[in-house]
């Protein structure tokens, strides 16, 4: 999903967008101060949505909304205000929501909860490993065949990537976490490195690359290059949510208390 977000108020914009991504972290945000910002942009006809305060100079949000329905029609347009003169000729614009400052983050989810459009999805990249977090965890390369691992650990560790969302983790922490490895000396760190390199070596053989990061001894799933059940709920998608049952990663004890569990038990 695309967000765009407007206010002329630099702090009053970064709240905006701090409480979107809360509610909507898999989202793409465009946040701008200025009209004119928006009128330079390029792809306008990209937004699933927009937050837009009323007063931002000398366009009004509602003439940005106005411009904006020319490109992307199925834009679902939500007013931020303090100024409640405005409501009658906002409403006339016929848009998705309206909200009052101050807001709080449940406001701003009730507006996703209610969008007047849906966002489509988007069509799903058949070159990209498939990924099924729901119940076991399980893993599909091409033509939906099951991907072989060369050792067990490598997949677990693969699924402690996938459940970090793309967060950066170090050797130390998938020791202690998935090895459950109390001390972390140069044995470990040796061992961690081979089952990451024997992971990333079986995602290669199967025909995908950059799936796995590293970085400054630091590892990450490259969210671009799976599709993702997990990653798809968090996003509102609708196939997703109907397909969690309940279970989540139930192969490894990690998996009952990790942040994406909380998070999902939260939705």
């Amino acid at each position: 999903m695309k967000i765009l977000v407007i206010d002329d108020e630099r702090f009053a914009l970064q709240l905006l967008v701090d409480t979107i991504h809360k509610v909507r972290p898999d989202a793409e945000i465009v946040p701008f101060r200025r009209a004119s910002q928006f009128l330079e942009y390029e792809e306008k006809d990209t937004f699933d949505a927009a937050f837009l305060d009323i007063r931002i100079g000398k366009m009004s949000g509602i003439q940005v909304a106005i411009e904006l329905k020319k490109y992307s029609p199925m834009c679902n347009i939500v007013f931020v205000t303090s100024y409640s003169e405005y409501a009658f000729a906002a409403i006339q614009m016929r848009p998705s929501g309206y909200i009052m400052k101050p807001y709080t983050e449940e406001d701003i989810k009730n507006e996703f909860d209610n969008f007047r459009y849906l966002p489509q999805p988007e069509p799903k990249d058949e070159n990209k490993l498939k990924i099924r977090t729901f119940g076991n965890f399980r893993v599909f390369g091409k033509e939906n065949t099951p991907l072989k691992f060369s050792r067990t650990i490598s997949k677990e560790i693969f699924a402690y990537l996938i459940d970090q969302c793309g967060y950066p983790v170090t050797s130390k922490e998938i020791a202690a976490d998935v090895l459950e490895v109390e001390v972390f000396d140069r044995p470990t760190s040796k061992k961690v490195s081979q089952y990451v390199s024997d992971l990333i070596k079986d995602i290669e053989s199967a025909g995908f690359s950059n799936v796995i990061l590293k970085q400054n001894r630091q590892i990450q799933i490259n969210k671009e290059a799976v599709d993702c059940d997990l990653y798809d709920l968090f996003a509102g998608d609708a196939v997703a949510v109907n397909a969690y049952h309940g279970e989540y990663m139930i192969d490894y004890s990690w998996a009952e208390i990790s942040d994406s569990a909380e998070r999902i038990k939260s939705l």
